[in-house]
């Protein structure tokens, strides 16, 4: 019982890690019809963008960004990046399968050993 608690408890440790891609492109280099998690750096600014947050038209990157009003309120503004005054596209995204793959095999590692002492020829 105790193998199976360790187990299990090392596993939702690493839970806590997964794989993920990072690029750093260009504007003309990025599509934007991919979901991806944004840092997008001009001149002026570097605004970090969840994949729900921004859509693309017209050469224009429409974002919402989140705004402090006071202390405790905050709000999401809507303001328009034209593509040509993007300097670096930071993006993120989440790599699923080589997470399930990774979790899947020190599973399958942890319960091979957890078992081996069990086994009686």
């Amino acid at each position: 019982m105790k193998k199976i608690i360790i187990c299990l408890t090392i596993f939702s440790m690493l839970n806590l890690v997964g794989c993920s891609f990072h690029k750093q492109m260009t504007h003309g280099e990025f599509n934007f019809e991919d979901n991806w998690d944004l840092q997008v750096t001009t001149k002026d600014t570097t605004y970090a963008i969840s994949s729900n947050d921004y859509y693309y038209a017209n050469d224009t990157l429409f974002v919402k960004v989140p705004v402090q009003l006071d202390k405790r309120t905050s709000a999401k503004q809507k303001i328009n990046i034209p593509v040509e005054s993007i300097e670096i596209i930071e993006a993120q995204k989440m790599d699923v399968l080589g997470t399930v793959a990774i979790f899947g095999a020190i599973a399958f590692v942890l319960y091979a050993l957890s078992t081996m002492g069990d086994f009686s020829p």
